[in-house]
């Protein structure tokens, strides 16, 4: 195993409360005409919470940090969750930040990965996510906006604050588009959530074998 001791889970976004509040909104969710509502916090939460579970149960050597817990509904600041990241040595930590994406005129779809700018090891492990999720999403025919255009590799290069501020190797991921139906109906399965959390775990594990 490489020099990796921390794996830092990030859910973005808040989630519901006791009382059935979505603590992010009126942000971050989106009405179907059928009256349904998705909640991207929530789905991040279910996602990223059985990441956190593969990774407790099948390597308990690695200290498995969240910036908020899969129950805790608190929208936490994204200096906060950087804060949490930069805590531990850069050298020996990754974050990996979960997400659901949105869309302006609501009919985008796909996965997306992003890194910041320039070639790191950030690009590694987005690399080694991005290679364990295309086969299962080929499966279903779903979209892979990956960013071949530009340096060839699987993430898309932007400035978003948690992955520009923090210290050691981070990625970003939208996991489908909440606000597309297609996708909402996959995002809140739980048996999809099962084996999309599991193509993430792999890829996280596949990266620390290989660095």
């Amino acid at each position: 195993m490489a020099s990796i001791k921390n794996i830092v889970l990030d859910f973005g976004h808040g989630g519901i409360d006791k009382s059935g509040k979505y603590t992010t909104a009126p942000n971050k969710m989106f009405k179907f005409p059928n009256g349904e509502i998705a909640y991207e916090g929530f789905l991040n939460r279910q996602i990223g919470g059985l990441t956190e579970i593969y990774l407790r149960s099948n390597h308990p050597n690695f200290n498995i940090v969240t910036t908020v817990k899969a129950i805790d509904p608190r929208d936490l600041s994204l200096s906060y969750r950087v804060k949490v990241a930069n805590q531990l040595p850069p050298l020996e930590t990754i974050f990996i930040s979960i997400h659901c994406n949105a869309s302006k005129h609501h009919n985008a779809s796909g996965f997306e990965i992003f890194t910041t700018k320039g070639v790191t090891k950030s690009d590694a492990l987005a690399t080694s996510i991005g290679n364990r999720i295309k086969p299962f999403y080929d499966k279903l025919n779903l979209k892979l906006r990956f960013d071949f255009d530009s340096d060839g590799d699987l993430d898309k290069e932007v400035d978003y604050y948690v992955l520009r501020k923090t210290k050691c190797p981070a990625v970003l991921l939208e996991c489908l588009f909440f606000d597309f139906y297609q996708d909402f109906i996959l995002l809140k399965n739980p048996e999809f959530q099962k084996e999309l959390a599991w193509h993430i775990y792999q890829g996280i594990l596949n990266f620390l074998i290989q660095n």
